[in-house]
């Protein structure tokens, strides 16, 4: 998974389990007895100088615990699944699929935020930034100096996800707009799963090997 999508499915990820705070702020209206999630979205990424560099849209499914299908379906075909145990990358336009394992690795990144990771106050400051336009904003700053993103804000329109704003730390901005948010919806357990294709290539990292597509 390249940069921009590790940043951006990071940043979806921890967001589905419910934790401990103090007081009631959005993000913890928002999970609560969250189960499902699928919405559509707006990818924008924006130069440092706030031009328009690329834009993508898709569909997000999210289904606790740790599941999740992220979908690209214009201006190219790509899917990102994960069953919570295996990650798998199919570039349908490049006829490749790449195989991970989960592990730990997405704990100090955006992701734990989406799909629940319970060490959220470990890994991230959190601040509520108030109403701004429309939106109930907080803003979640990671407390390794190292990582590959400055911050994480999430817009919140009632209880239902509006927006994610993510800096990098090269300058850029991923602006991720949803509409159509449904809560809780059933979901079919074949999305968050892939039956690989005879005629594309198979890159399994866990392995360290390449699979030519069968002839």
């Amino acid at each position: 998974m390249n940069k921009l999508l590790t940043i951006i499915l990071s940043g979806l990820l921890l967001l589905t389990h419910a934790y401990a705070a103090e007081r009631a702020d959005p993000l913890k209206a928002f999970l609560e007895e969250l189960d499902t999630l699928e919405s559509n979205f707006t990818q924008t990424l924006l130069d440092e100088d706030g031009s328009e560099l690329e834009k993508t849209t898709g569909t997000l499914y999210l289904k606790q615990p740790g599941q999740f299908h992220w979908a690209y379906q214009t201006p190219y075909m790509q899917k990102i699944i994960s069953d919570g145990e295996v990650l798998w990358i199919f570039d349908q336009d490049l006829e490749q699929i790449t195989i991970r394992a989960m592990g730990d690795s997405l704990e100090k990144t955006p992701a734990a935020i989406i799909l629940g990771d319970s060490k959220l106050e470990k890994h991230f400051v959190q601040v509520d930034l108030g109403k701004i336009e429309g939106f109930d904003w907080i803003e979640l700053t990671p407390r390794d100096l190292e990582a590959q993103y400055e911050s994480i804000r999430i817009g919140f329109n009632k209880n239902s996800l509006g927006m994610m704003i993510i800096a990098d730390n090269l300058g850029q901005t991923t602006r991720i707009d949803f509409s159509d948010v449904s809560k809780n919806s059933k979901l079919d357990a074949e999305l968050f799963t892939l039956s690989i294709p005879d005629d594309v290539d198979v890159i399994d990292e866990r392995l360290n090997e390449v699979t030519a597509p069968l002839e």
